[in-house]
């Protein structure tokens, strides 16, 4: 006699492409178990429990990560975007322009409000974000050692090694 299916066979496994699906546009783990309709420890325990399932919330979220470093780079870097503007202006005719209509039999009672519309197109150039150029910095760069404030990094560094000698030698 079989028992009753775990809520992993019937609540989780038949939606991966949701549980996906929502990891990858921001949901977060709790999110997606209160979605499934189950506690989020027990999402937790399948998680530790099911390698595929663990894999898939890794996979899910590698997407996402990678879009926002790309973002931060474009800000890092400054870019090149395009915007466009629709632009509206009333005509209001002169006087003689409606006298002339008005000999010709144009009747221009039902144009109260003429207008022209246009498109413009630009082209526009984002500086570079120095915050975002930091951050970058700051993780990409660790063989140097970057920092924005290489004084405090040194004194770091000095605090560390003191205080490291202290401690093997039973100073303290």
């Amino acid at each position: 006699m079989a028992g009753r299916p775990s809520k992993y066979e019937t609540h989780v496994k038949p939606r991966f492409n949701e549980i996906s699906e929502w990891l990858q546009s921001g949901a977060t783990e709790k999110e997606v178990a209160d979605n499934l309709g189950i506690n989020n420890k027990i999402f937790c325990k399948y998680k530790k429990e099911y390698k595929e399932l663990n894999e898939l919330v890794k996979n899910a979220r590698r997407k996402p990560v990678q879009a926002i470093k790309a973002a931060l780079f474009k800000r890092a870097t400054g870019f090149v975007y395009s915007e466009n503007k629709t632009v509206t202006e009333y005509i209001k005719y002169p006087d003689d322009v409606k006298k002339l209509f008005s000999e010709m039999g144009v009747d221009l009672s039902n144009s109260e409000n003429p207008k022209v519309i246009r498109h413009e197109a630009y082209e526009k150039y984002a500086l570079p974000d120095p915050a975002s150029a930091m951050i970058l910095l700051k993780h990409w760069d660790k063989e140097t050692e970057w920092t924005q404030d290489p004084a405090s990094l040194k004194l770091k560094k000095e605090e560390f090694e003191f205080k490291k000698e202290h401690l093997e030698s039973g100073d303290w």
